[in-house]
C-alpha cells in the first residue's frame, strides 16, 4: 500500500502547436518547491511533433505521448489520464499549456489534500492575463486522485472542445461524491496563447453543440442555457468582425447536432497556434 506521504504525483500536459507556452510549462513544473515525480506531455497532433529532447531539462523525467490526430482537449486529457491509469501514480497534476503554475503551487495543493490524498480533487486559482482571478475546475493544474479516475473514468473523449471539463469536473466528479476544493493559496497563470481576434467558425459549432448536450442529455435541466446560448449568438452577431452568417449557421448546425445528441468530431477543424509570448 502507497504511503500518503510519499504520493507519486504525475504532472500531465496536453499541448497543441504551442512549443514555447509548453517549454514555459515545463520550466515551471521543475521550478516547483515540491516536484512531481514525471512529466507526461501529450502531443496532441502538434506540427511539428513535440520533440521531448527539445524541451528544458528540469531534472524530472519526462515523457511524450503522441497523438496523431487532434482530438481536443476532451480527447486529449482522455489520452493522458488513460495512460496515468496504466503507471504507478497515486495523483495526477493536470494543466494545459499555457498555464504557469507559481513554484509554491503543488506544494500547497497537496498540503491542501494531503489528509485524504484518495480523494484528492482541488484546484489552484487562475489569474488571467488581464489579471482578473478565476477559480473553476479544469485543466489549470487541477490535482485528482487516481482513485477518483478508477471509479468516474475518463473525460468524453466525443465532446472534442467545450464542455468537457463542465461535465467531468462540475458534474460526474462531484455527483460521485467528491466535492471540488478551491486553494486560495495556490496559484497559477494563465495566457490564453491560442486566443485573440475572432474565434474560428469550429469553436461557435462545438460550443453551441455541447452547451445543449450536456444540458438536455445530461443535466436533463434548462440551468442556465438560455442565458448562455443568447450569448453565444450575441458575440457571433455583435463581436465577431468577419463570417458573422457563417458563425451563426454553425451555431444553428451545433443546436441540431446537440439536441440529437450526434457526437464526435462533425465540424472541420483548422489548427490553432500560439501567438508569439
Amino acid at each position: 500500500m502507497t504511503d500518503a506521504k510519499a504520493p507519486q504525483i504525475a504532472a500531465l500536459v496536453l499541448s497543441h502547436n504551442a512549443p514555447q507556452a509548453l517549454a514555459r510549462c515545463v520550466s515551471a513544473i521543475g521550478a516547483q518547491t515540491q516536484r512531481p515525480g514525471w512529466i507526461v506531455v501529450v502531443d496532441n497532433a502538434s506540427s511539428p511533433p513535440v520533440d521531448a529532447a527539445s524541451l528544458p531539462s528540469v531534472g524530472i523525467p519526462l515523457r511524450v505521448v503522441r497523438s496523431d490526430t487532434n482530438l481536443g482537449p476532451a480527447g486529449g486529457w482522455a489520452i493522458a489520464l488513460r495512460d496515468f491509469l496504466e503507471g504507478d501514480g497515486t495523483q495526477a497534476w493536470i494543466m494545459d499549456d499555457d498555464i504557469v503554475p507559481e513554484p509554491e503551487c503543488l506544494e500547497r495543493l497537496w498540503a491542501a489534500v494531503s489528509d485524504d490524498p484518495t480523494s484528492a480533487f482541488a484546484v489552484p486559482v487562475s489569474i488571467q492575463p488581464d489579471g482578473a482571478v478565476g477559480r473553476w475546475g479544469s485543466w489549470c493544474g487541477l490535482v485528482i486522485a487516481r482513485q477518483i479516475v478508477e471509479k468516474v473514468g475518463l473525460p468524453m473523449e466525443e465532446l472534442f472542445w467545450w464542455a468537457e471539463d463542465t461535465e467531468y469536473c462540475h458534474w460526474r466528479i462531484p455527483n460521485a461524491g467528491y466535492p471540488l476544493r478551491f486553494i486560495e493559496d495556490a496559484v497559477v497563470h494563465h495566457d490564453a496563447i491560442r486566443q485573440g481576434g475572432d474565434l474560428p467558425t469550429w469553436k461557435y459549432y462545438y460550443e453551441s453543440r455541447n452547451m445543449l448536450y450536456f444540458h438536455w442529455h445530461i443535466m436533463h435541466r434548462t440551468g442556465r442555457y438560455p442565458r448562455n446560448f443568447a450569448r453565444l449568438i450575441g458575440r457571433a452577431a455583435v463581436r465577431q468582425k468577419q463570417a458573422k452568417l457563417a458563425s451563426l449557421w454553425a451555431i444553428a448546425k451545433g443546436f441540431v447536432d446537440g439536441a440529437f445528441g450526434r457526437l464526435g468530431i462533425r465540424y472541420p477543424i483548422v489548427p490553432l497556434r500560439e501567438r508569439n509570448l
